[in-house]
């Protein structure tokens, strides 16, 4: 049974998945980054690639034509150099910014938003030397190398392909314009670019594929993780049927606290146990326990029922039978009638002969 536990063959639940997130662990292809720049890179240059070589060509013209009309000073040189600089960066923004971009989506739609620093976090088993040399000759890291020698042949033939293709027109360049010579480099550098993009797809695809499974088997649960996961979200039984416990005596002291103040009488031990009872000549079949409580809670209300002028009788026998044999908003047994019927003519009467008194005072 140990054994089977500790088989991981269950997949990680939502919750894991989500603190993996949270920890910077996801599965990501670094491929399929890397495929999605370089392609947009090459569509950039296909498209643009051109124009852009005209702009810097008229540019460097112009710089050279101002270099050659000004003295030939330390000040006037840096100035014009600053001023390469920044204007080189200015046409360039346009193409690192959309690099950029691409970069940013291309991990976004892999893993969505992660904010972690767990990554970038210091770590002292980084640098000891001796885990260094266990991953250095780790099956992962033969298998990430061996892996890394495949693409590599791969682009390799690619790339053999794409310029054997091109190795026909290669005696035609020298009968072309310095203009014609450059835009078919540029056109043939996008053509060799596209289809190294196209085989950096390929290779992207297959690596997103087997990083996604490798990520889903390395979260991958066994029984014994589920119930631990379940038991740390929901609580240990033992801590929620206290809470429960504790919410119900939260429950018990605020009702006694409301019905005890609209009870006829409350019936003590005289100290350790209290039930307030409630009576309504023709609405109730027999009289109703609306409040009890002990300790702490009987003295709480002692005090209500003081406050509302609620009469507290101190018969010790039948509060405990009460107390033990009813709950809330149960009505007393009949084998309690006589007993309870006692307490509550008395009570009736005395509240009488108070309102008489009080009557007769007011005439």
């Amino acid at each position: 049974m140990a054994d089977q536990d500790l088989d991981r063959n269950e997949a990680a639940t939502p919750y894991k998945l989500q603190k993996a997130k949270e920890q910077g662990q996801v599965g990501k292809s670094s491929d399929a980054v890397s495929a999605a720049v370089f392609t947009i890179a090459v569509a950039y240059l296909y498209w643009q690639g051109w124009d852009a070589l005209l702009a810097q060509f008229r540019y460097d013209g112009a710089l050279l034509t101002q270099a050659a009309r000004v003295d030939a000073s330390a000040s006037n040189l840096w100035r014009l150099l600053g001023g390469m600089v920044r204007d080189t960066g200015i046409m360039l923004v346009p193409f690192l910014a959309t690099l950029m971009v691409v970069a940013i989506v291309a991990n976004v739609m892999q893993t969505g938003p992660v904010l972690s620093i767990e990554p970038i976090a210091p770590d002292f088993d980084r640098a000891n030397p001796v885990n260094g040399l266990k991953k250095l000759f780790s099956m992962r890291t033969l298998f990430d190398g061996g892996r890394a020698i495949v693409k590599l042949v791969l682009l390799t033939l690619v790339v053999y392909q794409a310029l054997k293709s091109l190795a026909p027109q290669f005696f035609q360049l020298a009968s072309l314009s310095p203009a014609g010579l450059a835009r078919t480099m540029v056109a043939d550098a996008a053509s060799t670019g596209l289809k190294i993009a196209l085989m950096l797809c390929l290779i992207a695809l297959a690596d997103f594929a087997y990083t996604r499974h490798e990520f889903s088997k390395k979260m991958r649960m066994s029984r014994r993780d589920l119930r631990d996961e379940s038991k740390h979200r929901e609580g240990d039984p033992r801590i929620r049927a206290r809470l429960r416990e504790l919410r119900r005596e939260a429950l018990r002291r605020s009702m006694a606290a409301r019905n005890t103040a609209t009870a006829d009488v409350l019936l003590t031990n005289p100290t350790h146990v209290a039930v307030a009872l409630r009576y309504v000549h023709g609405e109730m079949q027999s009289p109703q326990l609306v409040a009890k409580g002990a300790g702490a809670l009987a003295a709480t209300m002692r005090e209500i029922a003081a406050r509302h002028q609620v009469p507290i009788v101190q018969n010790p026998p039948l509060a405990r039978e009460l107390y033990k044999s009813i709950d809330i908003e149960q009505h007393v047994p009949p084998v309690l009638y006589a007993q309870v019927a006692r307490v509550l003519v008395w009570v009736f009467a005395m509240k009488k002969a108070r309102m008489d008194a009080a009557s007769g005072a007011a005439a």
